[in-house]
Protein backbone atom coordinates (compact mmCIF):
# COMPACT_ATOMS: atom_id res chain seq x y z
CA UNK A 1 0.00 0.00 0.00
CA UNK A 2 1.17 3.54 -0.86
CA UNK A 3 2.18 6.26 2.06
CA UNK A 4 -0.25 8.15 -0.02
CA UNK A 5 -3.39 5.75 0.51
CA UNK A 6 -2.41 4.98 4.33
CA UNK A 7 -2.52 9.02 5.04
CA UNK A 8 -5.52 10.29 2.80
CA UNK A 9 -8.15 9.52 6.14
CA UNK A 10 -5.57 11.60 7.61
CA UNK A 11 -6.20 14.34 5.37
CA UNK A 12 -9.87 14.96 6.85
CA UNK A 13 -8.63 15.55 10.19
CA UNK A 14 -5.53 18.10 9.35
CA UNK A 15 -7.88 21.41 9.74
CA UNK A 16 -9.31 19.52 13.02
CA UNK A 17 -5.99 19.01 14.37
CA UNK A 18 -4.55 22.10 13.79
CA UNK A 19 -7.59 23.59 15.61
CA UNK A 20 -6.27 21.42 18.23
CA UNK A 21 -2.63 22.58 18.22
CA UNK A 22 -4.13 26.39 18.37
CA UNK A 23 -5.75 25.32 21.93
CA UNK A 24 -2.54 24.13 23.45
CA UNK A 25 -3.18 20.16 22.52
CA UNK A 26 -5.96 20.17 24.50
CA UNK A 27 -7.52 16.39 24.48
CA UNK A 28 -11.29 18.44 24.34
CA UNK A 29 -12.31 20.85 22.29
CA UNK A 30 -15.74 21.97 24.22
CA UNK A 31 -13.24 22.90 27.07
CA UNK A 32 -12.08 26.15 25.08
CA UNK A 33 -14.64 27.96 23.95
CA UNK A 34 -13.45 31.06 25.25
CA UNK A 35 -10.94 31.04 22.52
CA UNK A 36 -13.86 31.70 20.52
CA UNK A 37 -15.85 33.67 23.47
CA UNK A 38 -12.47 36.58 23.16
CA UNK A 39 -12.42 36.64 19.67
CA UNK A 40 -16.11 36.51 18.75
CA UNK A 41 -18.18 34.95 15.62
CA UNK A 42 -20.17 37.18 14.71
CA UNK A 43 -22.76 37.57 17.34
CA UNK A 44 -23.99 34.09 17.35
CA UNK A 45 -24.77 32.93 20.69
CA UNK A 46 -22.62 30.54 23.23
CA UNK A 47 -25.24 27.70 22.26
CA UNK A 48 -24.75 27.88 18.87
CA UNK A 49 -21.04 27.86 19.16
CA UNK A 50 -20.92 24.97 21.82
CA UNK A 51 -23.30 23.06 19.15
CA UNK A 52 -20.61 23.61 16.42
CA UNK A 53 -17.67 22.61 19.00
CA UNK A 54 -19.67 19.35 19.89
CA UNK A 55 -20.40 18.86 16.38
CA UNK A 56 -16.41 19.11 15.41
CA UNK A 57 -15.66 17.06 18.23
CA UNK A 58 -17.37 14.20 17.01
CA UNK A 59 -16.54 14.71 13.43
CA UNK A 60 -12.91 14.47 14.93
CA UNK A 61 -13.33 11.53 16.90
CA UNK A 62 -15.28 9.50 13.98
CA UNK A 63 -11.96 10.75 11.66
CA UNK A 64 -9.63 9.11 14.26
CA UNK A 65 -11.77 6.33 14.47
CA UNK A 66 -12.03 5.29 10.73
CA UNK A 67 -7.77 6.58 10.56
CA UNK A 68 -7.08 4.18 13.15
CA UNK A 69 -9.17 1.49 11.60
CA UNK A 70 -7.43 1.85 8.41
CA UNK A 71 -3.89 1.28 9.80
CA UNK A 72 -4.96 -0.95 12.22
CA UNK A 73 -5.86 -3.29 9.22
CA UNK A 74 -2.32 -3.06 7.33
CA UNK A 75 0.62 -5.87 7.70
CA UNK A 76 3.29 -3.57 8.64
CA UNK A 77 3.49 -1.92 11.71
CA UNK A 78 2.66 2.31 11.39
CA UNK A 79 3.91 5.04 13.84
CA UNK A 80 2.93 8.70 13.06
CA UNK A 81 4.47 11.56 14.27
CA UNK A 82 3.03 15.38 13.75
CA UNK A 83 5.14 18.45 13.48
CA UNK A 84 5.88 19.27 17.43
CA UNK A 85 7.01 15.40 17.69
CA UNK A 86 4.28 13.71 19.32
CA UNK A 87 2.86 10.58 18.44
CA UNK A 88 -0.42 10.89 16.41
CA UNK A 89 -1.48 7.38 15.55
CA UNK A 90 0.29 4.25 15.90
CA UNK A 91 -1.20 0.76 15.08
CA UNK A 92 -1.51 -2.38 16.35
CA UNK A 93 1.29 -4.49 14.68
CA UNK A 94 3.20 -1.41 16.23
CA UNK A 95 2.06 -1.94 19.54
CA UNK A 96 2.72 -5.60 19.13
CA UNK A 97 6.63 -5.05 17.96
CA UNK A 98 6.87 -2.12 20.56
CA UNK A 99 5.47 -4.56 23.41
CA UNK A 100 3.46 -1.63 24.30
CA UNK A 101 0.16 -0.49 24.93
CA UNK A 102 -0.71 2.64 22.77
CA UNK A 103 -2.55 4.45 25.06
CA UNK A 104 1.49 4.43 27.01
CA UNK A 105 2.69 6.37 24.30
CA UNK A 106 -0.17 8.23 22.33
CA UNK A 107 -0.26 11.94 22.08
CA UNK A 108 3.20 11.85 24.32
CA UNK A 109 6.32 13.54 22.90
CA UNK A 110 8.92 11.28 21.20
CA UNK A 111 11.45 12.07 24.29
CA UNK A 112 9.10 11.12 26.88
CA UNK A 113 8.21 7.56 26.05
CA UNK A 114 9.52 4.95 28.30
CA UNK A 115 10.49 2.24 25.78
CA UNK A 116 13.69 0.50 25.31
CA UNK A 117 13.43 -0.82 22.04
CA UNK A 118 15.31 -0.78 18.83
CA UNK A 119 12.70 1.13 16.71
CA UNK A 120 12.19 3.67 19.27
CA UNK A 121 16.21 4.02 19.49
CA UNK A 122 15.96 4.48 15.60
CA UNK A 123 13.00 7.40 15.75
CA UNK A 124 14.96 8.94 18.37
CA UNK A 125 18.07 9.20 15.90
CA UNK A 126 16.34 10.91 13.61
CA UNK A 127 13.48 12.88 15.11
CA UNK A 128 15.02 15.97 14.99
CA UNK A 129 16.24 16.45 11.70
CA UNK A 130 12.64 15.93 10.63
CA UNK A 131 12.81 19.33 8.06
CA UNK A 132 15.95 17.76 6.90
CA UNK A 133 15.20 14.44 6.82
CA UNK A 134 13.30 12.97 3.41
CA UNK A 135 13.70 9.05 3.80
CA UNK A 136 15.99 7.09 6.27
CA UNK A 137 15.62 2.94 6.07
CA UNK A 138 17.78 0.41 7.98
CA UNK A 139 17.03 -3.12 8.73
CA UNK A 140 16.95 -3.65 12.23
CA UNK A 141 16.06 -7.02 14.93
CA UNK A 142 13.39 -6.79 17.46
CA UNK A 143 13.87 -10.33 18.98
CA UNK A 144 13.46 -13.14 16.99
CA UNK A 145 12.13 -10.69 13.58
CA UNK A 146 14.17 -9.20 11.17
CA UNK A 147 12.60 -5.90 10.14
CA UNK A 148 12.83 -3.05 7.68
CA UNK A 149 12.31 0.22 9.38
CA UNK A 150 11.51 3.14 7.28
CA UNK A 151 11.48 6.65 8.22
CA UNK A 152 9.81 9.28 6.25
CA UNK A 153 9.40 12.97 6.31
CA UNK A 154 5.69 14.59 5.65
CA UNK A 155 5.19 17.37 3.15
CA UNK A 156 2.52 18.98 3.12
CA UNK A 157 1.47 20.91 -0.33
CA UNK A 158 2.95 23.90 0.19
CA UNK A 159 6.25 21.98 1.03
CA UNK A 160 6.88 22.34 4.72
CA UNK A 161 7.30 19.29 6.80
CA UNK A 162 4.25 18.98 8.60
CA UNK A 163 5.33 15.52 10.72
CA UNK A 164 6.75 11.82 9.57
CA UNK A 165 5.99 8.42 9.52
CA UNK A 166 7.71 5.35 10.24
CA UNK A 167 6.93 2.05 9.13
CA UNK A 168 8.49 -1.56 10.10
CA UNK A 169 7.98 -4.37 7.98
CA UNK A 170 8.96 -7.99 8.84
CA UNK A 171 11.47 -9.36 6.49
CA UNK A 172 12.33 -12.54 8.51
CA UNK A 173 10.92 -14.90 5.82
CA UNK A 174 12.99 -12.59 2.81
CA UNK A 175 16.03 -12.85 4.95
CA UNK A 176 15.34 -16.62 5.94
CA UNK A 177 15.15 -17.17 2.27
CA UNK A 178 18.41 -15.27 1.22
CA UNK A 179 20.31 -17.20 3.95
CA UNK A 180 18.26 -20.85 2.30
CA UNK A 181 19.02 -19.78 -1.43
CA UNK A 182 23.19 -19.01 -0.35
CA UNK A 183 23.17 -22.58 1.73
CA UNK A 184 21.35 -23.89 -1.02
CA UNK A 185 24.28 -22.61 -3.74
CA UNK A 186 27.08 -23.37 -1.57
CA UNK A 187 25.72 -27.17 -1.19
CA UNK A 188 25.29 -27.49 -5.21
CA UNK A 189 28.52 -26.21 -5.62
CA UNK A 190 30.38 -28.58 -3.47
CA UNK A 191 28.32 -31.75 -4.61
CA UNK A 192 28.84 -30.30 -8.50
CA UNK A 193 32.82 -29.57 -7.31
CA UNK A 194 33.63 -33.50 -5.67
CA UNK A 195 32.48 -35.71 -9.41
CA UNK A 196 34.07 -33.61 -11.32
CA UNK A 197 37.52 -33.30 -9.36
CA UNK A 198 37.42 -36.92 -9.46
CA UNK A 199 36.70 -37.50 -12.84
CA UNK A 200 38.99 -34.96 -13.84
CA UNK A 201 41.99 -36.48 -11.98
CA UNK A 202 41.31 -40.61 -12.83
CA UNK A 203 41.39 -39.78 -16.65
CA UNK A 204 44.53 -37.45 -16.49
CA UNK A 205 46.29 -40.20 -15.08
CA UNK A 206 45.01 -42.29 -17.76
CA UNK A 207 46.18 -39.63 -20.64
CA UNK A 208 49.36 -39.71 -19.40
CA UNK A 209 49.99 -43.19 -19.29
CA UNK A 210 50.70 -43.42 -15.99
CA UNK A 211 48.23 -46.50 -16.03
CA UNK A 212 49.99 -49.51 -17.56
CA UNK A 213 47.62 -52.52 -15.43
CA UNK A 214 44.49 -53.53 -17.28
CA UNK A 215 42.43 -54.49 -14.35
CA UNK A 216 43.89 -51.00 -12.69
CA UNK A 217 42.67 -49.00 -15.92
CA UNK A 218 39.13 -50.46 -16.09
CA UNK A 219 39.10 -49.93 -12.34
CA UNK A 220 39.67 -46.14 -12.76
CA UNK A 221 36.84 -46.50 -15.91
CA UNK A 222 34.30 -47.94 -13.49
CA UNK A 223 35.00 -45.07 -11.01
CA UNK A 224 34.88 -42.20 -13.46
CA UNK A 225 31.68 -43.95 -14.88
CA UNK A 226 29.91 -43.86 -11.61
CA UNK A 227 30.99 -40.81 -10.73
CA UNK A 228 29.10 -39.47 -13.89
CA UNK A 229 26.10 -41.07 -13.25
CA UNK A 230 26.43 -39.38 -9.60
CA UNK A 231 26.84 -36.03 -11.77
CA UNK A 232 23.91 -36.84 -13.68
CA UNK A 233 22.16 -37.84 -11.11
CA UNK A 234 22.29 -34.97 -9.28
CA UNK A 235 21.42 -32.72 -12.13
CA UNK A 236 18.43 -34.79 -12.48
CA UNK A 237 17.54 -33.91 -8.89
CA UNK A 238 18.24 -30.56 -9.10
CA UNK A 239 16.09 -30.10 -12.24
CA UNK A 240 13.00 -32.00 -10.79
CA UNK A 241 13.68 -29.93 -7.31
CA UNK A 242 13.39 -26.50 -9.10
CA UNK A 243 10.70 -27.58 -11.08
CA UNK A 244 8.92 -28.64 -7.89
CA UNK A 245 9.11 -25.49 -6.20
CA UNK A 246 8.39 -23.32 -8.76
CA UNK A 247 5.55 -25.30 -9.43
CA UNK A 248 6.19 -25.92 -13.01
CA UNK A 249 6.26 -29.90 -12.36
CA UNK A 250 3.17 -31.28 -14.35
CA UNK A 251 2.07 -34.62 -13.31
CA UNK A 252 0.75 -36.95 -15.91
CA UNK A 253 -1.06 -38.74 -13.95
CA UNK A 254 -3.07 -42.51 -15.11
CA UNK A 255 -4.94 -45.53 -13.61
CA UNK A 256 -1.91 -48.08 -12.97
CA UNK A 257 -2.00 -51.24 -11.45
CA UNK A 258 -0.67 -51.17 -8.57
CA UNK A 259 0.80 -55.09 -8.50
CA UNK A 260 2.12 -55.03 -12.02
CA UNK A 261 3.49 -51.32 -11.31
CA UNK A 262 5.37 -52.23 -7.75
CA UNK A 263 6.47 -55.48 -9.68
CA UNK A 264 8.39 -54.12 -12.18
CA UNK A 265 9.85 -51.00 -9.93
CA UNK A 266 11.17 -54.08 -7.49
CA UNK A 267 13.00 -55.81 -10.11
CA UNK A 268 14.78 -52.39 -11.57
CA UNK A 269 15.54 -51.38 -8.12
CA UNK A 270 17.24 -54.78 -7.38
CA UNK A 271 18.95 -55.90 -10.43
CA UNK A 272 22.11 -53.90 -9.70
CA UNK A 273 23.30 -55.91 -6.96
CA UNK A 274 26.44 -53.79 -5.37
CA UNK A 275 26.71 -56.30 -2.59
CA UNK A 276 24.94 -59.60 -1.59
CA UNK A 277 21.16 -58.87 -0.13
CA UNK A 278 18.07 -60.28 0.80
CA UNK A 279 15.09 -58.98 -1.31
CA UNK A 280 11.63 -59.56 -0.29
CA UNK A 281 8.42 -58.51 -2.06
CA UNK A 282 5.00 -58.67 -0.43
CA UNK A 283 1.72 -57.58 -2.27
CA UNK A 284 -1.24 -59.02 -2.52
CA UNK A 285 -2.85 -60.79 -6.16
CA UNK A 286 -5.71 -58.04 -6.00
CA UNK A 287 -5.02 -54.62 -4.69
CA UNK A 288 -7.11 -51.53 -6.16
CA UNK A 289 -4.99 -49.49 -8.98
CA UNK A 290 -2.81 -46.10 -8.37
CA UNK A 291 -3.54 -42.79 -9.77
CA UNK A 292 -0.26 -41.67 -10.23
CA UNK A 293 2.71 -40.51 -12.52
CA UNK A 294 4.37 -43.62 -12.72
CA UNK A 295 7.48 -42.28 -13.79
CA UNK A 296 8.08 -39.77 -10.71
CA UNK A 297 6.39 -42.57 -8.50
CA UNK A 298 9.17 -44.75 -10.01
CA UNK A 299 11.66 -42.61 -8.85
CA UNK A 300 10.26 -42.08 -5.06
CA UNK A 301 10.46 -45.72 -4.56
CA UNK A 302 13.67 -46.45 -6.29
CA UNK A 303 15.62 -43.57 -4.07
CA UNK A 304 13.99 -45.35 -1.16
CA UNK A 305 15.23 -49.10 -2.11
CA UNK A 306 18.42 -47.91 -3.34
CA UNK A 307 18.80 -46.01 0.13
CA UNK A 308 17.47 -49.37 2.01
CA UNK A 309 20.26 -51.12 0.60
CA UNK A 310 22.78 -48.16 0.79
CA UNK A 311 22.50 -48.21 4.13
CA UNK A 312 22.04 -51.92 5.23
CA UNK A 313 25.08 -54.05 5.89
CA UNK A 314 25.68 -57.01 3.76
CA UNK A 315 23.46 -59.96 4.28
CA UNK A 316 20.78 -57.90 5.66
CA UNK A 317 17.36 -57.98 4.67
CA UNK A 318 15.07 -55.68 1.92
CA UNK A 319 11.78 -56.01 2.33
CA UNK A 320 8.93 -53.96 0.24
CA UNK A 321 5.17 -55.04 1.39
CA UNK A 322 2.07 -53.25 -0.13
CA UNK A 323 -1.08 -53.52 1.36
CA UNK A 324 -4.70 -51.63 1.59
CA UNK A 325 -6.00 -49.92 4.51
CA UNK A 326 -9.63 -48.64 4.26
CA UNK A 327 -9.19 -45.48 1.04
CA UNK A 328 -5.54 -45.82 1.57
CA UNK A 329 -2.39 -47.85 -0.30
CA UNK A 330 0.46 -48.45 1.84
CA UNK A 331 3.62 -49.09 0.68
CA UNK A 332 6.17 -50.04 2.82
CA UNK A 333 9.81 -50.35 2.26
CA UNK A 334 11.42 -52.32 5.28
CA UNK A 335 15.53 -52.47 6.05
CA UNK A 336 17.41 -53.63 8.73
CA UNK A 337 20.03 -51.52 8.23
CA UNK A 338 21.85 -48.61 10.43
CA UNK A 339 18.67 -46.70 11.32
CA UNK A 340 17.95 -43.34 11.84
CA UNK A 341 18.53 -41.58 15.43
CA UNK A 342 15.83 -39.71 16.90
CA UNK A 343 17.27 -36.46 16.67
CA UNK A 344 17.46 -36.54 12.93
CA UNK A 345 14.28 -38.03 11.81
CA UNK A 346 12.71 -34.33 11.92
CA UNK A 347 15.53 -33.15 9.80
CA UNK A 348 15.76 -36.30 7.21
CA UNK A 349 13.36 -34.52 4.48
CA UNK A 350 15.19 -31.20 4.52
CA UNK A 351 17.24 -30.66 1.08
CA UNK A 352 20.83 -31.20 1.40
CA UNK A 353 20.50 -32.90 4.80
CA UNK A 354 22.94 -35.53 5.78
CA UNK A 355 23.47 -37.14 9.25
CA UNK A 356 26.85 -36.47 10.82
CA UNK A 357 27.24 -40.45 11.54
CA UNK A 358 30.37 -41.89 10.16
CA UNK A 359 28.51 -44.80 8.76
CA UNK A 360 26.44 -42.40 6.75
CA UNK A 361 29.10 -40.17 5.62
CA UNK A 362 31.12 -42.97 3.88
CA UNK A 363 28.65 -43.66 1.51
CA UNK A 364 27.77 -41.32 -1.63
CA UNK A 365 25.21 -39.40 -1.51
CA UNK A 366 24.11 -35.38 -1.90
CA UNK A 367 20.97 -35.39 0.27
CA UNK A 368 18.41 -34.38 -2.34
CA UNK A 369 16.61 -37.66 -3.00
CA UNK A 370 14.34 -37.74 0.11
CA UNK A 371 13.26 -34.00 -0.30
CA UNK A 372 12.54 -34.83 -3.69
CA UNK A 373 10.42 -38.42 -2.36
CA UNK A 374 8.78 -36.29 -0.32
CA UNK A 375 7.08 -33.53 -2.59
CA UNK A 376 6.41 -36.00 -5.30
CA UNK A 377 4.46 -37.97 -2.97
CA UNK A 378 2.57 -34.80 -1.51
CA UNK A 379 1.68 -33.43 -5.16
CA UNK A 380 0.09 -37.23 -5.74
CA UNK A 381 -2.31 -35.81 -2.39
CA UNK A 382 0.07 -38.34 -0.31
CA UNK A 383 2.40 -38.65 2.29
CA UNK A 384 5.38 -40.13 3.65
CA UNK A 385 5.97 -41.86 6.97
CA UNK A 386 9.38 -42.84 8.68
CA UNK A 387 9.63 -45.17 11.84
CA UNK A 388 13.44 -46.00 12.55
CA UNK A 389 15.82 -46.65 15.50
CA UNK A 390 19.48 -46.46 15.34
CA UNK A 391 20.94 -50.10 14.99
CA UNK A 392 17.61 -51.44 14.25
CA UNK A 393 16.61 -50.45 10.59
CA UNK A 394 14.30 -48.26 8.98
CA UNK A 395 10.65 -48.39 7.58
CA UNK A 396 9.79 -45.28 5.22
CA UNK A 397 5.92 -45.74 4.36
CA UNK A 398 4.22 -44.13 1.67
CA UNK A 399 0.30 -43.48 2.07
CA UNK A 400 -1.61 -42.80 -1.28
CA UNK A 401 -5.18 -42.22 -1.78
CA UNK A 402 -7.32 -45.08 -3.78
CA UNK A 403 -9.29 -42.94 -5.96
CA UNK A 404 -11.55 -45.55 -8.07
CA UNK A 405 -12.62 -48.46 -6.12
CA UNK A 406 -12.38 -50.51 -9.19
CA UNK A 407 -9.90 -53.30 -10.25
CA UNK A 408 -8.10 -52.70 -13.85
CA UNK A 409 -8.80 -55.91 -15.89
Amino acid sequence: MRISEILKPLKEMMPLTDFMKRTDNAPNILSETSLIDKRGDNGKSNDEINSRLRLTNKLLAYNISKFETVIDNLNDGIIIIDSSSRILAINHIMEQLLGLNRGEIKDKHISECACNNEIFTFILEHYESIDKLVEKTADINVGSSNLRVSYKTLIRGDGNACGSLLIARDITSQKLAEQAKVEFLSHVSHELKSPINTIKGYTEMIMKGEIDNKETLMEFANTVNEEADRLASLINNLLNLTKIERGSLSLSKSMTRTKEFIENIFKTATSQKKKPMNYELIIPDKVPPMNIDKEFMGIVLINLIGNATKYTPEQGRITVRVEETGDKIMIHIIDTGIGISDEEIPHIFEKFYRSADEQVRKQTGHGLGLAIAKQIVELHDGEIKVISKRGEGSQFTIVLPIEERYFLE
